[in-house]
């Protein structure tokens, strides 16, 4: 009998320990495959990060799998999770591989190279022949060089596009930067070298008797370095904007590496008033010619011009006034309105380059004297 009593106080013993390790595992949680704590989607974030296109795809196809591999817990899990939505990129590069996009990259990397080309050829020809060494021809050099520089500026840009469309890589904060400055460089030279070489005509047309004493060829060289100087400083500012976080900063415009729409508005005023300033002016030109047009015999007699060689240059000005307006005013127009849709910026931009393709044309057509100067750069006893 005692040996039944201890084997019966054995197995009591053991059922103790067995009763109190199922409540102790009752209380721990490891419970039945019910209720809310298996709804997974109380741990996982819908709040989209700022990912790349390659880091979203990987995202999805973790998720999938996780998916696939959680069906063998029950069904219970399965229905309960569920997949981050896939996060929306900032900068998709789908819509710049389009075949109109790169249509358009190819017409106005072509254009840009036609631009530096066409151009030089104006330029050589006034910097190398001394009869051409004369105010209006200077400073039209100078309007020839800044169309130089749009045509570099816009083969930079094509090219950086191209790759970045081909290779998928998204570009660099100093890319855009650099793009931006040149844009905007080339902007405001052509702006205030158009400024200036209006109000030329201007003085020479309204005040012609006090011309050759106060527009000079040295005075316009100083005037050009300043225009330089100044578009140079123009172009830097935007670097100094500090108040935007990046690209994709909601309270800036993604133009560039990023610009707070309060440097939009100083750049747009400093491009405003040349262009403002070339209305005015052209309008006073027309109002000259159309009110003296005898007078201006008499003029041109008293400065030694040939007749009507000033004149005719007065309304190739007016012709390249209207090239100009036409050619940048859309894409200032689009940054007035804080677009944010780049794709159409950028677009806008074919008609800046063609701005700078037509004028050597303007030249060579209006101009006879800069075509013989370009002519005689191929034949010398011309």
């Amino acid at each position: 009998m005692p040996h039944d009593g201890k084997m019966m106080y054995r197995g009591s013993s053991v059922t103790t320990v067995l009763v109190v390790l199922h409540v102790a595992s009752c209380c721990a949680g490891i419970r039945p495959t019910s209720g809310s704590d298996l709804n997974v989607t109380n741990q996982v974030s819908d709040k989209p990060s700022d990912s790349l296109p390659g880091i979203r795809n990987g995202t999805s196809d973790n998720c999938t799998s996780a998916a696939s591999n959680s069906t063998g817990v029950g069904e219970n899990i399965t229905s309960g999770v569920q997949c981050p939505r896939e996060i929306s990129s900032s900068y998709s590069l789908e819509k710049y591989r389009t075949s109109y996009s790169l249509f358009l990259v190819g017409i106005t990397m072509c254009l840009g190279v036609w631009s530096v080309v066409a151009n030089s050829l104006p330029l050589a020809a006034i910097i190398k022949h001394e009869q051409l060494h004369k105010p209006v021809y200077i400073l039209m050099a100078n309007l020839a060089a800044g169309d130089v520089l749009t045509g570099i500026a816009f083969v930079i840009g094509t090219s950086s596009q191209l790759y970045v469309a081909f290779s998928e890589t998204v570009p660099s904060d100093f890319m855009l930067r650099l793009r931006l400055s040149l844009i905007l460089l080339t902007g405001m030279s052509s702006a205030n070298g158009l400024m200036v070489l209006t109000a030329e005509r201007y003085w020479f047309i309204v005040r012609g008797m006090s011309y050759v004493a106060n527009v000079t060829n040295d005075k316009c060289k100083v005037v050009i370095v300043v225009v330089w100087v100044w578009s140079l400083l123009m172009a830097i500012l935007p670097q100094l904007d500090s108040s935007c976080a990046g690209r994709f900063d909601d309270a800036c415009l993604p133009i560039g590496a990023g610009l707070s729409r309060n440097y939009v508005i100083a750049v747009l005023v400093f491009v405003f008033i040349p262009m403002a300033a070339i209305f005015l002016f052209n309008l006073g030109i027309f109002w000259c010619l159309w009110k003296h047009v005898n007078a201006i015999a008499a003029q041109e007699a008293a400065v030694g011009a040939q007749p009507s060689v000033n004149r005719k240059s007065a309304i190739t000005i007016v012709i390249i006034t209207i090239v100009f307006l036409v050619g940048w005013m859309p894409f200032f127009v689009m940054l007035a309105q804080m677009s944010t849709d780049m794709v159409s910026v950028y677009n806008t931009m074919i008609f800046i380059i063609l701005n700078s393709a037509i004028n050597p044309v303007i030249y060579g057509f209006r101009l006879k004297e800069v075509r013989r100067g370009v002519a005689r750069l191929f034949v010398n006893n011309q």
